[in-house]
Parts: C-alpha cells; sequence; structure tokens
C-alpha cells in the first residue's frame, strides 16, 4: 500500500546498492549496471533526479559463462531469493533473461537490444541485505 511505500522503496534501494557493490567486486562478472554506482556513466544525472539517493530496487549483471551459468545460477540460488519473471515485489526476485523472459528471440535481436546471454536482471526486495548477499554469492561460487 501506499502507507508502507517509503520504507520499502528505502530498503528496495539499500539492498540493491549493497548488492550492486557485492557484484562489482566478484570474479565471476563482468558488468553491474545500477544508477547508484560511482561506475555508472550517468550517475551524477541519476542523483540530480533521484530523490534523496534513492536509485531504486532494479539492478542487472553478466555473469561469466553466459546462458550455462545464467540457467546454473538459476537452478542454484536460495531464498531469500524468488526465482520468477515478476518486478517491484517485497521479495527479492532473479531472472536470467536470455533463457527465461526474453528466450523466444532471436539471440542476435536479443543481443541488438543489450540482453546478452550472461545478462541477470534483479529487482530488490525488503529482506535483510546480508542474507541476499549470502544466497547470491553461494549460488555465484557454484556456476
Amino acid at each position: 500500500t501506499s502507507k508502507t511505500m517509503g520504507l520499502r522503496v528505502k530498503q528496495q534501494s539499500a539492498n540493491a546498492m549493497a548488492i550492486a557493490e557485492f557484484l562489482e567486486k566478484h570474479p565471476k562478472v563482468t558488468k553491474v549496471v545500477y544508477p547508484g554506482l560511482a561506475s555508472h556513466p550517468q550517475k551524477a544525472l541519476a542523483d540530480k533526479y533521484h530523490r534523496d539517493g534513492l536509485h531504486g530496487g532494479m539492478l542487472w549483471f553478466d555473469i561469466v559463462g553466459g546462458s550455462q551459468a545464467g540457467t546454473k545460477l538459476m537452478n542454484s540460488i536460495q531464498r531469500p531469493w524468488s526465482l520468477c519473471e515478476n518486478l517491484g515485489a517485497t521479495e527479492s526476485i532473479i531472472t536470467a533473461c536470455a533463457v527465461m523472459t526474453h528466450a523466444n528471440m532471436l539471440k542476435e535481436d536479443r543481443l541488438k537490444v543489450g540482453i546478452s546471454d550472461g545478462f541477470i536482471r534483479v529487482s530488490c526486495g525488503i529482506e535483510d541485505p546480508a542474507d541476499l548477499i549470502k544466497s547470491l554469492s553461494i549460488a555465484l561460487d557454484q556456476c
């Protein structure tokens, strides 16, 4: 409801930032895109327009190993993560887009719109960030 939206957005944004920072350092991740990161090419623009430094709960990253690694990540990720093709929930959701949401596209068309084989989309919820990072770390290490 709108009564708790402010609290949810703050937690989702904090979770996304913590996860993005973790992913930037992980050896099996080649790229992380989140507007709150110093490495984001439009960080200054995001800071200008995103109120109170809240950059939202969505991010994406590329995993080494392409769609095979993405599938393995989806098969090994544990709670609190949810595996589904949805966005913006109070639960954190992870999706390997090349083999899930965009699986019906030709690879060349998918690549034209920026969806690589290892493209992983994350929609952060309100769970404890340490629990999310621990589960993600364990799953990435299995890829």
